[in-house]
């Protein structure tokens, strides 16, 4: 090999090197402003990083306290990646029984804890029937989520509802990584903006609606 062709193929590494510095860069910035819309729903909210640079928003809203955090999800080939947001709601006081419901699976949630649950619930027909429902050790009791299943999963964003005897998290769809991008560079990019207050809010009254009547069966919920 000579000497040009080193010298060439040692800048197209460092330049390599350095657009891919560049991207992880542009990536942790932009996303470390997809919480700014919701700062002002929770009281004494801390922002911090997960393990993967990607944000994380905890505080208490309505009693309870919350966190909100996002997962990139590029394992699907044939899809535009979505940005799933994950609202956990942590528990007052624990609960009994367990359970998880995804609907239009694709035996890719990694995000999900139910690939590793043994049991099996069989739907009841005026839930989402494109589902499955998953549980560990003990079910929870499905006549306390019945009132508010439907009308959660009206949003066809709304991938996962998570009931455990700690918490209840929901896992919604943000945003869909730009076509463009990804089918020519195959590089999950995002657009910038917050993700709106409103939907998060909307979103955190529905699971703590929820969380409020597992802990409290005796007690329809409202909030």
């Amino acid at each position: 090999m000579n000497i040009a062709v080193l010298i060439l193929l040692v800048m197209m590494v460092v330049l390599t090197y350095r657009k891919y510095q560049h991207d992880v860069s542009y990536k942790t910035q932009a996303r470390s402003h997809v919480f700014d819309e919701c700062l002002s729903l929770f009281q004494k909210p801390l922002v911090s990083q997960d393990q993967a640079n990607l944000p994380i928003l905890q505080g208490e809203y309505a009693g309870y306290q919350v966190a909100l955090s996002v997962v990139e999800d590029t394992l699907g080939w044939r899809k535009l990646p979505p940005l799933w947001l994950l609202i956990k709601v942590t528990a007052n006081k624990p609960s009994h029984g367990t359970l998880d419901m995804i609907v239009r699976p694709a035996n890719n949630e990694f995000y999900s804890p139910s690939w590793q649950w043994d049991g099996n619930l069989t739907i009841p027909s005026s839930w989402p029937q494109h589902a499955i429902i998953k549980y560990q050790q003990q079910a929870i009791d499905l006549a306390l989520l019945s009132p508010y299943i439907p009308a959660l999963f009206k949003d066809l964003n709304m991938k996962e509802l998570l009931v455990t005897p700690g918490m209840v998290r929901l896992t919604y769809m943000a945003k869909q990584a730009e076509r463009g991008e990804y089918l020519i560079m195959r590089n999950a990019v995002y657009e910038e903006t917050p993700i709106s207050k409103n939907i998060v809010e909307a979103l955190l009254r529905q699971a703590i609606v929820i969380r409020r009547a597992v802990e409290n069966p005796e007690i329809t919920a409202v909030l």
